[in-house]
């Protein structure tokens, strides 16, 4: 089978390096052996325009030039470029900021990729282009036939939307690395976020205020904030903590690769996951079969990563308060983080990326024979 995946995001990117970019890779290299995959993304800095790693052929498409220009080129050339590939099935990963707009017939034979709901916190994000993202969300919803999403909520939610529509929307999960699960948990005074740094999408804003607010009850915690962004997304996270008085108190490390970041999980105290929306959280499941607690927020996705009051605690988005009072708790009750940690080690056991690969395998067969029925 030729699977053709359209995706902006590459875990190579030092603008964006996300979630999704992340799943591709792990998937598609479990099914290379099997398939001929091509990953169509956008280009940045430093990007081979053609290179295969581990069986897949990943083409970067666009300007390397700025992150906007970036993504409005992706938008320009990626379906130019499907159209010269040879794919039995094809998939559009959804991005309300990079959409796409495919012709019926391209619509019809595709797979549409639908992490999260971003709605109307596309106007917060970018007030110039943010109706334009919204916009792009619901039309593009309506635009497929068959849709896959990540979670148990996402799913139940675009059905809703969907309703009356002959459209198949399955969900495959997001799986863990086995490594996680080989590391012994120990404990430093430090909270971690592991992230992109992204401050409205992610609620660092939220996590910035929220520690300001416990920060002088707790004098020897830390908080450590790792992941790629853009460099104006940096920059606006450094300016909230120095507007929060902070800045001896909070460590920014950037982008760590896998050896750093399994430390980082090991040694924290927990993880913090503030996002005002989630797909799932693949660092809140990472977290989890590291044994560590995850305070995070009740929104689609993380609802369905981190289970409440068992493997973490959860709470509204968007309130530095709510998110304090989770801190305080979990500093203070020790017996509390650590129990919430092993349960949540347990109940990171069963997303297996081995068989996460054969369950989107299947939707891809199942697409590829409906496409095959369709043309004869």
């Amino acid at each position: 089978m030729k699977i053709c995946h359209l995706i902006y995001d590459d875990v190579k990117n030092p603008w964006l390096a996300g979630g999704g970019a992340l799943r591709a890779r792990e998937i598609y290299r479990r099914l290379a052996g099997r398939h001929q995959i091509t990953v169509v993304t956008g280009n940045f800095p430093g990007a081979a325009r053609e290179e295969v790693e581990e069986g897949v052929r990943f083409l970067r498409v666009g300007s390397d030039a700025s992150y906007m220009r970036s993504r409005l080129s992706y938008c320009r050339e990626a379906l130019a470029c499907l159209r010269r590939q040879e794919w039995d099935v094809w998939v559009h990963e959804f991005s309300a900021f990079a959409p796409l707009w495919p012709a019926v017939r391209l619509r019809r034979r595709g797979l549409l990729f639908f992490y999260h709901f971003v709605g109307a916190h596309a106007l917060v994000k970018h007030p110039l282009v943010g109706g334009i993202a919204w916009a792009a969300e619901v039309l593009t919803l309506r635009g497929y036939r068959h849709l896959v999403t990540i979670s148990p909520s996402v799913q139940e939610e675009v059905r809703r939307r969907l309703k009356g529509r002959p459209v198949q929307v399955d969900c495959v999960y997001t799986g863990v690395d086995a490594l996680y699960f080989d590391l012994q948990p120990e404990e430093k005074s430090y909270l971690l976020y592991f992230g992109r740094m992204d401050v409205h999408t992610k609620g660092l804003d939220t996590l910035i205020a929220a520690f300001a607010r416990v920060a002088p009850q707790y004098p020897q915690i830390q908080l450590k904030m790792a992941g790629r962004g853009a460099p104006r997304a940096v920059d606006q996270v450094r300016q909230l903590v120095r507007q929060a008085g902070i800045e001896d108190r909070v460590e920014l490390l950037g982008a760590v690769d896998e050896v750093q970041k399994g430390e980082l999980l090991r040694q924290a105290l927990f993880l913090c996951m503030p996002s005002r929306y989630e797909g799932w959280g693949i660092a809140a499941v990472e977290a989890q079969a590291a044994g560590k607690a995850v305070l995070g927020t009740r929104v689609s996705g993380l609802r369905d990563a981190v289970r409440e009051g068992e493997t973490g605690l959860l709470v509204e988005a968007g309130q530095p308060e709510a998110l304090a009072q989770g801190m305080r708790q979990l500093l203070d009750q020790p017996e509390l983080r650590q129990r919430l940690g092993r349960q949540g080690r347990e109940w990171a056991r069963r997303f297996d990326w081995d068989q996460i690969g054969r369950d989107q395998e299947a939707v891809y067969l199942s697409m590829a024979a409906a496409n095959s029925q369709e043309d004869n």
